[in-house]
């Protein structure tokens, strides 16, 4: 377990984001393979059905893990302000209240799901993959959430090594699985479903016998499963908050392709194309992000302001260094790095391609500073502000999908996403300025206060 309340900052947030980088690459790799297995034994089909199903998936699952990382901030402060006992009981309740969610998003999701696949516009050809699919992954969601709370908890108290070792084993046997069971025994995408739903029990079987072995810490005892009101509110506050900050992403990327599905086959593979790179570009982002939830968590239990001041600077100041490294590389090599992703050669797919990613990625400058900050105010105990950011995302995108596209074509969508990474960080920004716990004391101004 790591203290973040002590030591170097700067080393601090590396060590703690690089093995949470290393694991979004490792779950990169794991739809890589799903994708890959499915598409080379089952044909193109099956492999639409998965395509299809995805937006949905994605959506339930992002709101299971904003859960998790909401239930998490919360442990960390205790943890942070070295209430183990309130510690433990935070955790139980977050076990208690994520158990209970998960079988109300389950019930619905069954409900639900092929009405969502038509509204959509899901082909009847492959309609019946999808709907067999996804209530495979539905029915089995428990063990999603649980692998996803216990990597939270984890995190919280400053681990982030064996989340990341337990994903690397869940990623094996989720190839192993995959070729076994859609390649031999011939289970369809059935097979695929299962392939991660096992995969997945088997990285939460982990993660319980490291807590139990080397974790006396969250050892939880009966009485620790007493539910009291200002906890179990703050838990789902927070929790709530985060889930539907990843459902509005999912949804106004959902809004989003509606809108670009109207410009042609070329532009949505130039924009495929293009994401794609992004995604990769942002995960340094998004990790150091979480490194900032947590430590902000952590130090905002110890009642160390100051400290969070000064990491809130470092994160941003490394979020700018990859920004610029980001720049540089698109800049001298933009064409090769979207032939190395995709081997497209369509002038008019790579042109747009390039067109997107040189026009967006100086805007990363922007776009670490809104992350940062929506994280930090998060682990501050600030819910709402950051949930009225994310809603003017998701109404920025709706815009884009109603106005901005028909009226100036493609350029509409890559204006967009940092028109709304400006708008949300001068919200953002100015909120976590004004915070008067974050403001530096006079004395701290003349001594630069404790490292």
């Amino acid at each position: 377990m790591k203290d973040l309340t002590k030591g170097n900052i700067m080393k601090l947030l590396i060590g703690f984001a690089v093995p949470l980088l290393i694991g979004n690459i490792f779950q990169q790799l794991y739809n890589v393979v799903d994708t890959k297995v499915v598409g080379e034994i089952l044909g193109k089909d099956a492999l639409a059905a998965l395509g299809a199903s995805g937006p949905i998936y994605n959506m339930i699952v992002g709101a299971l893990m904003g859960l998790g990382n909401g239930f998490g901030i919360v442990i960390a402060k205790f943890h942070g302000a070295k209430q183990m006992e309130r510690m433990r009981q935070a955790v139980a309740n977050a076990v208690s209240l994520s158990f209970s969610i998960t079988v109300v998003i389950t019930a619905l999701s069954l409900i639900l799901i092929e009405p969502l696949l038509k509204m959509l516009h899901t082909p009847e050809e492959i309609m019946p993959r999808c709907i067999a699919y996804i209530r495979i992954i539905i029915w089995f969601m428990i063990f999603t959430t649980a692998y996803n709370l216990c990597a939270s908890v984890l995190r919280a108290l400053g681990d982030t090594i064996w989340p990341l070792i337990f994903l690397a084993i869940a990623m094996v046997c989720n190839i192993g699985l995959d070729i076994l069971l859609v390649g031999v025994l011939n289970m369809d995408v059935q097979g695929a479903a299962y392939a991660t739903i096992i995969s997945q029990a088997i990285s939460f079987v982990c993660c319980i016998i490291y807590i139990i072995v080397k974790c006396p810490a969250l050892h939880l005892k009966w009485s620790d499963f007493r539910m009291e009101a200002k906890l179990v509110g703050d838990l789902i506050g927070q929790g709530l908050a985060m889930a539907f900050m990843m459902c509005f992403v999912s949804i106004g990327t959902l809004i989003l392709q509606g809108a670009i599905n109207r410009l042609g086959t070329n532009i949505i593979a130039a924009h495929t194309i293009a994401r794609k790179l992004s995604e990769i570009f942002m995960l340094p982002f998004s990790t150091l992000s979480a490194a900032t939830a947590t430590f902000t968590g952590q130090n905002f239990g110890a009642g160390q302001f100051g400290r969070i001041r000064r990491g809130i600077w470092n994160a941003i100041l490394l979020s700018w260094i990859w920004a610029a490294l980001v720049v540089v590389a698109v800049y001298t090599m933009a064409p090769f790095l979207i032939w190395l992703i995709s081997g497209a050669k369509t002038p008019e797919v790579v042109d747009n391609a390039v067109w997107y990613i040189k026009f967006d990625t100086p805007f990363y400058f922007i776009l670490g500073i809104l992350l940062i900050s929506r994280n930090a105010m998060q682990g501050l105990g600030r819910k709402v502000i950051p949930l009225i950011a994310s809603g003017l995302e998701l109404l920025g995108k709706l815009i884009v999908a109603w106005v901005l596209a028909d009226r100036m074509g493609y350029f509409g969508i890559i204006l967009s996403e940092p028109v709304i990474w400006i708008v949300c960080t001068l919200l953002l920004g100015s909120v976590l300025l004004s915070d008067s716990r974050l403001r530096k004391p006079k004395r701290d101004r003349i001594t630069g206060g404790s490292a």
